[in-house]
């Protein structure tokens, strides 16, 4: 399942039902999927994509700002220019249905320190060159984020996670954790 992820200031707002937008840079999310909702590093619900539409910025509207959680467009705005967005963005609508808190790392990775799985995936797997580099940078770096940004932005998270996700499982088949 796809993962949508928020501040922990806007928790509330999603629990409450009163944010069913979102403005993003850049989503992989397409109208249907399902994504599960972090808020703070947790998981506090399931989001269904109901529309994802490409917007230049100053199409977007005050009913827009108010879904995303601001009191008008021009906050939003500020907020958008802060975060460093370009000239386009897409707006995600999404209904949203809370569940139990549930902690992402233990649902990937059971009890296992990431640490652990880079370096006993580096000493004991087989892996092709890049997922070497991806667990090198990220014990060279010591955080997700972190070593993201120096394999070429945010949007590497997902690729070091997967990585940890697929070597944790070979790690485990193999009686390794």
């Amino acid at each position: 399942m796809k993962h949508l992820e928020f501040k922990k200031k806007y928790a509330d707002l999603l629990l409450s039902g009163e944010k069913r937008v979102t403005i993003r840079n850049w989503t992989n999310l397409k109208e249907g999927d399902e994504a599960y909702v972090h808020c703070g590093g947790k998981i506090i619900g399931k989001a269904r994509i109901k529309a994802v539409e490409r917007k230049k910025i100053s199409e977007l509207s005050d009913e827009e700002a108010r879904l995303d959680g601001f009191k008008n467009k021009e906050e939003m705005l500020e907020e958008l220019e802060k975060m460093g967005y370009g000239d386009e963005v897409y707006v995600i609508r999404f209904d949203f249905e809370p569940v139990k808190f549930i902690n992402p790392h233990n649902m990937y990775y059971g009890n296992a320190d990431l640490v652990e799985i880079a370096k006993k995936s580096l000493k004991h797997l087989d892996l092709d060159e890049r997922d070497k580099e991806v667990l090198a940078t990220f014990l060279k770096y010591g955080s997700i984020r972190r070593a993201a940004r120096r394999l070429g932005g945010s949007r590497k998270r997902g690729e070091i996670r997967k990585v940890l996700r697929k070597c944790y499982s070979n790690l485990v088949r193999l009686g390794l954790i």
